[in-house]
């Protein structure tokens, strides 16, 4: 599985195929918070961070 990590409307979404997930974190806030919670929500998947 594939996820794409993008800062939109203030937020950081993660795209998973063709679903657009938001997650709890401001587009202020740290990249790896991020990183870390696509990886505890999603493990074993392919984490791609696009702007």
């Amino acid at each position: 599985m594939n996820i794409v990590i993008q800062k939109l409307n203030g937020l950081w979404h993660l795209i998973v195929g063709s679903s657009q997930i938001r997650t709890p974190f401001l587009e202020t806030q740290d990249r790896q918070l991020v990183v870390r919670y696509a990886r505890r929500v999603y493990p074993g998947a392919l984490i791609f961070e696009g702007d």
